[in-house]
C-alpha cells in the first residue's frame, strides 16, 4: 500500500493542491489586463467564425491558451463568445474565477510533469517530489497560477 500511495504521491499532491486553489480562488484579484486578454480571445474567435476583420486592427498576444479558456467559458455556459467583454456584474466575476481554476490547473499539469520529468531522469520518488514541491511553492509562481494567462501556460507546456 505504501509503495502505491508513493508511486501516485505527485498526482496526490497535485490534487490537494487543486482543493486547497479552489478553496482560495477568491483571495486573487483581476489581472491589469484579464479583460484584454479576454478580449483578444473574443476577437480571435469572431475571426475565426464570422471573418471579422476587428482582430487585424489590434495586437493581441498569442490567443492558443486564450481560447482554451474561453472554450471552457463555453462549455460551462458562462457567457456567450459573441458578447461584450467587458462587463462588470456577476456573471463577469463567474467567468474570471472559471479561468482562474482553469488556468491553476493547467499550471499543476506543468507541475506534474516537473515531477515526472525529474522521475525520468534520476528515478527517484523523493527527487521528483521535492522537483514538485519546489515548482508549486515558489510564491510568485504559485500567485501567478491563478491569473497569468500568457506566461504561466507557456512555462506549463515547457514542463
Amino acid at each position: 500500500m505504501i509503495k502505491r500511495l508513493t508511486a501516485h504521491s505527485p498526482l496526490l499532491v497535485c490534487a490537494l493542491f487543486a482543493v486547497a486553489g479552489g478553496l482560495i480562488l477568491d483571495a486573487y484579484g483581476l489581472g491589469t489586463d484579464e479583460s484584454t486578454q479576454r478580449g483578444f480571445a473574443v476577437h480571435t474567435v469572431n475571426y475565426i467564425l464570422q471573418d471579422n476583420d476587428e482582430l487585424l486592427n489590434i495586437h493581441p498576444y498569442g490567443p492558443a491558451f486564450e481560447l482554451v479558456l474561453l472554450a471552457g467559458e463555453r462549455l460551462l455556459g458562462l457567457q456567450s463568445y459573441r458578447r461584450l467583454y467587458l462587463h462588470q456584474d456577476f456573471q463577469s466575476r463567474r467567468i474570471y474565477l472559471m479561468r482562474h481554476f482553469l488556468t491553476h490547473l493547467f499550471f499543476l499539469g506543468g507541475g506534474w510533469g516537473c515531477a515526472w520529468l525529474t522521475f525520468r531522469r534520476y528515478r527517484s520518488r523523493g527527487l521528483a517530489l521535492c522537483a514538485l514541491g519546489l515548482f508549486l511553492l515558489h510564491p510568485r509562481l504559485y500567485a501567478h497560477s491563478f491569473f497569468n494567462s500568457k506566461d504561466l501556460p507557456f512555462l506549463s507546456l515547457f514542463m
